[in-house]
């Protein structure tokens, strides 16, 4: 999974997670949009078998919001402890020893870092004028 490092946002954040409750209401719609635009991408992204048959780019998932070392995440698309229906997804992303690694979930986070960045950056201040 491909991180987003957020630039020039700290004090924003900052002036976020002291609001309480309203900060984490504030932080979830951040999140909800930012994964929305990226879980997007990744549908277009997916590679979709020929067959008639659930394909994983219909079933990419964004998880509820996730806090590691104090900062707030969602993970979005496939993870490698992933043992759904769709579990192959981690095989196209990562690869295996006879297919190579096609990166299409990470590309979609990477391609869209400086929209990622914006939304979230504009949820924040809208969420603190409110």
């Amino acid at each position: 999974m491909a991180k987003i490092e957020l630039e020039g946002m700290q004090e924003l954040i900052d002036r976020v997670n002291k609001l309480g409750a309203k900060g984490e209401v504030i932080k979830k719609k951040t999140l909800d949009k930012a994964g929305k635009l990226v879980k997007e991408s990744m549908e277009k992204k997916a590679p979709r078998s020929r067959l008639s048959k659930k394909h994983m780019a219909d079933n990419i998932k964004v998880s509820d919001i996730e806090k590691e070392n104090g900062v707030d995440f969602v993970e979005i698309g496939p993870n490698k402890g992933d043992n759904s229906e769709f579990f192959y997804s981690k095989f196209s992303e990562w690869g295996t020893s006879t297919q190579p690694a096609q990166h299409w979930a990470e590309n979609s986070v990477l391609e869209n870092k400086r929209e990622i960045n914006n939304i979230i950056k504009e949820e924040l201040q809208r969420g603190l004028e409110e």
